[in-house]
């Protein structure tokens, strides 16, 4: 679903209607706006941004390793980077992760040289601290303790003055994305309905225990993902150092280093915010595991004798690659080539039977699922008129305002204004969804319920029967064609 409001955004930059969602992500879409001059369709524009900042994601991995201990270390990690099944996939579709990857690497990079006293990348350090939060807002947020860190040494007029640096990049773009919102208040607006409705509300501070826990194992999940083969020898290394009394073995300006660039992400991930659904969230700091797990293949490595050390580092690392390659092409997981594939055919699939309903006379009712959403259909079929059906009440008592679209325009409005020339109704039905498992119960009320593939369906019939598949749905009818 994020995919599409970024290609939404294209045409019209609307933070207020989710085009893209808050909080902005402005540079990322003037990036696309210029591609969009060279490559006419919005999702290949998003893909290639992604292609390209991947292998910027890999070259930095291996300057930084290169850098912070030596040339076959960059190269490990560099390898880890180029086959992880997790920095593979958001190279492939249209997120916005893998380049947050890759600034989160450059700015690490730049970090680690003013630690070693190279002082001249102090201003493009901020400078790029600062562009990184017109791409993904949160990352000078994780990474401000990172940088403070490598700066702490350098005399506090120049400290002073890189903050000033980096204060006037920020104002750059954020004041144009204020703008573009339509002030302050719509853009505070905005922010504020996406974390009272969606974000928000579900943090440990909270007493939102359950959460917590459901976020410790899914943060685990998403670095099994991120790493692949390569977390066995990482977790061997990591006992091995701990049974011996070695983990001092990564001196303390380094683990510091790597903590900081670490840590602040997932404590907030733990305790505040983790989107479930996406794996790509850790990429801001995966990079450094990369680099950590190729410090590990060494240590291993050190275990053999003198005269095997090579080849078994040299073959641990093989191994790893081709394990990590097999499993993004062979496996069906949700960073695989087989889930983009299977994804890709079902909406295409989706999309084809939905045509088959005359749009004049057919309304759209979409579950907030993020793999076949409202939003698909706005871009793809924006002929139809489509309602994400998402009904909320915030802690405060107030209701979520429902989204819906129409000829590639977002709207949001109470209720579910329908014209009074739409007949029928359609709504996708996926096995994620518990309204599948209900299919012969809408069978018996005069529904339709057809089959397109093992895991998705599409329920139709006349719009007065549409509460059947969602109660939630007040339907209210009018002669305002554009709602």
């Amino acid at each position: 679903m994020d995919s599409c409001q970024f290609a939404l955004a294209l045409e019209k930059f609307d933070v207020t209607v989710h085009q893209p969602h808050p909080p902005g992500y402005i540079l990322y879409i003037l990036m696309g706006r210029a591609l969009n001059y060279f490559i006419a369709d919005p999702n290949a524009v998003f893909v290639s941004i992604s292609v390209f900042f991947s292998g910027l994601t890999v070259a930095s991995v291996y300057l930084l390793g290169k850098d912070m201990f030596d040339r076959k270390i960059g190269i490990v990690a560099a390898l880890l980077a180029l086959s992880s099944p997790t920095a593979w996939f958001h190279g492939e579709v249209a997120l916005i992760y893998i380049v947050e990857a890759c600034f989160s690497t450059i700015i690490a990079l730049f970090c680690w040289r003013i630690l070693k006293g190279e002082e001249k990348y102090l201003w493009i350090s901020v400078v790029i601290l600062g562009l990184a939060g017109g791409i993904r807002q949160n990352t000078p947020v994780f990474l401000f303790p990172l940088w403070l860190y490598s700066v702490r040494n350098l005399p506090l007029r120049k400290i002073v003055a890189s903050l000033g640096v980096l204060a006037v990049t920020y104002l750059l773009w954020f004041l144009p994305m204020l703008w573009m919102t339509g002030g302050w208040n719509a853009y505070q607006g905005a922010f504020r309905e996406l974390w009272m409705f969606n974000t928000g509300g579900h943090s440990l501070f909270e007493g939102e225990w359950y959460t917590f826990i459901r976020f410790f194992f899914k943060l685990v999940q998403f670095i099994v993902f991120g790493l692949g083969a390569c977390l066995f020898p990482f977790c061997v290394a990591v006992y091995s150092l701990a049974r011996r009394k070695k983990l001092k073995s990564l001196d303390s300006k380094k683990s510091l280093f790597f903590s900081l660039w670490i840590a602040p992400v997932m404590m907030f991930y733990l305790f505040v915010f983790l989107a479930i659904q996406n794996p790509g969230y850790i990429l801001i700091f995966l990079p450094a595991l990369y680099i950590l797990a190729s410090f590990s293949f060494v240590l291993i490595g050190n275990e053999f004798r003198e005269g095997y050390r090579g080849k078994a580092f040299w073959s641990a690392v093989t191994a790893v690659v081709v394990l990590n390659t097999a499993a993004f092409f062979l496996l069906q997981f949700p960073v695989s080539h087989r889930w983009i594939r299977t994804h890709d055919k079902d909406l295409s699939i989706l999309l084809g039977d939905i045509k088959t309903f005359d749009p004049g006379e057919t309304a759209v009712f979409t579950n907030n699922y993020i793999y076949y959403s409202y939003r698909h259909i706005m871009v793809y079929l924006p002929e139809y008129r489509v309602f994400n059906v998402d009904w909320r009440v915030a802690s405060t008592g107030e209701e979520r305002k429902t989204f819906h679209g129409y000829q590639k325009k977002t709207y949001m409005l109470q209720g579910f204004p329908v014209p009074d020339r739409i007949k029928f109704f359609i709504a996708p039905l996926s096995y994620d969804d518990k309204k599948y498992d209900e299919r012969s119960s809408y069978e018996k009320e005069g529904i339709v319920v057809r089959d397109l593939t093992p895991t998705l369906s599409v329920a139709a019939g006349p719009i007065s029967l549409i509460r059947k598949i969602f109660p939630e749905v007040r339907v209210r009818l009018t002669e305002d064609e554009g709602s």
